[in-house]
């Protein structure tokens, strides 16, 4: 059985995005809970190179960003798991997979939120110029961007499903 995305463009961007987002959470996002020990040296020295280039007030904290590492535990305790669920679900394009994505949706679009308005507006990252900040929203932008359509096309399609039966009754 040949399966298609013909006629589902938003699924095709999803299912990239769960896709391309399972070796980024595992080799660079969660370097930021792990032991020094368990990260093999050269994706340490590219995470250090990252953030000598763009100045990563998150990635390349010196003291402690609890709420960051906990936002990045998060991250790896339920949403990696959900990414291979996702990628799945979209290939064979199931139905049930859309209210996961939408609490998903609604899930990231509240953690990026206050990480996009840190790199906007805290004063304390005077040492990031313009050009870095422009990179940086650049990279974290889209992990909010994406979310959020996935929180609206869920709830349009979980909706379109709903209605019917509603009316009925």
């Amino acid at each position: 059985m040949a399966v298609t995305f013909q006629g589902r463009y938003l699924d095709v961007v999803f299912f990239f995005f769960f896709l391309s987002h399972i070796p980024i959470t595992i080799f660079i996002d969660l370097q930021a809970i792990y032991p020094t020990w368990l990260v093999p040296s050269f994706l340490r020295q590219a995470l250090a190179t990252y953030v000598q280039f763009t100045k990563d007030p998150f990635m390349g904290a010196t003291s402690s960003l609890y709420w960051f590492q906990s936002l990045v535990t998060l991250e790896g305790l339920f949403q990696l798991p959900f990414f291979f669920v996702a990628v799945y679900a979209l290939y064979h394009d199931k139905f049930f997979v859309r209210l996961p994505m939408a609490v998903y949706g609604s899930h990231v679009v509240t953690t990026v939120a206050p990480i996009l308005t840190e790199l906007i507006l805290n004063p304390n990252y005077a040492d990031i110029n313009d050009r870095q900040r422009c990179i940086l929203l650049a990279l974290y932008g889209p992990y909010f961007i994406i979310p959020l359509i996935i929180l609206v096309d869920s709830y349009r399609r979980l909706s379109s499903a709903i209605a019917p039966k509603i009316k009925s009754n």
